[in-house]
């Protein structure tokens, strides 16, 4: 299978080392320093169990790989308009598009009336360009549950060995396509899971990271630093439990939140998530696709949402004074 990775970041690194070792044909979109080291050097992905080198053919323009049978897009979410606009070399008619991003996809409303209800995210999409450049049609999407760093130009360290993802489709009426893709993947290394309705797991991992994205963006500490405070962690599980009833109003109530399992587990890690990543290395952060939508949401849904209206506004102003937002 022809497979692009279009944006050959900490997601999209690990993602295409685990679709190389499956044997397909796998490209990527990369720019800047990244590129020059993967083209110069390959892709290093190091683990707690190891490390591996890749050699794949990598570009800064879609045009010099054709076609492919999928594109998995891993760009952060403020650079999905760019991607939109200079991503049709790469889509056949039978081309799906796969979209593995922080917080809610742009098409979660697309096919989809809670109760009646119209969800309105068109904060994820203002200009139309992805439902008109992509569509929802040959959407999917792909939650990822796994981190890591860019330590350097073209070696990426992630968090753990292995990691989880969920595939399925923007459209209900394309599962059966979706299954038949994500089963020719054959990946070995991740437990792939087939999502009937991808918003279920989006959820999932969702609520987890909002209650720490912006406390550590806001604060500078670790996720396990977070966890550990007891304030911090009661500000987290606020924000949680928040993002938790939005979900259910959209009858998501599979979301596997438990307020008092994380107080008796507290996570350890010393990982930090992206966004304060990109924070400290002045990139744009994804505050659209996460606390804002989420509000949004809320609104929707006739949610209070006090925690994440204290949260939203400070995190906002810390990424515009950063020059991040």
């Amino acid at each position: 299978m022809k497979v692009c990775i279009y944006g050959a970041g900490v997601i999209g690194g690990l993602l295409a080392g685990s679709l190389i070792k499956a044997g397909h044909e796998v490209c990527a979109i990369a720019r800047g320093p990244q590129l020059e080291a993967l083209r110069d050097k390959g892709l290093t992905l190091v683990n707690p169990s190891g490390s591996a080198t890749y050699q794949l053919p990598v570009s800064d323009k879609p045009a010099d790989f054709g076609p492919q049978d999928l594109v998995i897009i891993t760009t952060k979410t403020p650079a999905l308009d760019d991607v939109a606009e200079h991503i049709a070399p790469l889509l056949g008619p039978q081309t799906m598009v796969g979209f593995s991003v922080n917080g809610v996809f742009w098409f979660y409303g697309d096919g989809f009336q809670p109760h009646g209800a119209k969800i309105d995210v068109s904060r994820l999409d203002p200009n139309g360009v992805l439902h008109k450049k992509i569509g929802a049609e040959r959407a999917l999407g792909v939650v990822v549950w796994s981190g890591g760093e860019i330590r350097e130009p073209g070696v990426i360290r992630a968090s753990r060995a292995g990691g989880r993802v969920a595939i399925g489709p923007a459209l209900p009426q394309n599962a059966a396509r979706s299954r038949a893709l994500v089963e020719a993947m054959n990946i070995t290394d991740l437990t792939v899971e087939i999502a009937d309705d991808v918003r279920v797991p989006m959820w999932e991992k969702f609520i987890s990271v909002s209650g720490v994205f912006g406390l550590c963006a806001l604060t500078g500490a670790t996720i396990g630093q977070i966890h550990g405070n007891p304030e911090t962690q009661a500000v987290m599980l606020a924000v949680q439990s928040e993002a938790d009833r939005i979900a259910r109003a959209h009858g998501i109530t599979d979301t596997k939140f438990n307020a008092e399992q994380v107080r008796a587990n507290p996570v350890a890690s010393p990982h930090k998530p992206s966004m304060l990543q990109d924070l400290e290395r002045g990139r744009r952060m994804e505050i659209e696709s996460t606390y804002l939508v989420l509000q949004d949401l809320a609104r929707q849904a006739g949610i209070a949402t006090p925690a994440l209206d204290v949260v939203t506004p400070l995190l906002a102003m810390r990424a515009r004074v950063a020059g991040c937002y």
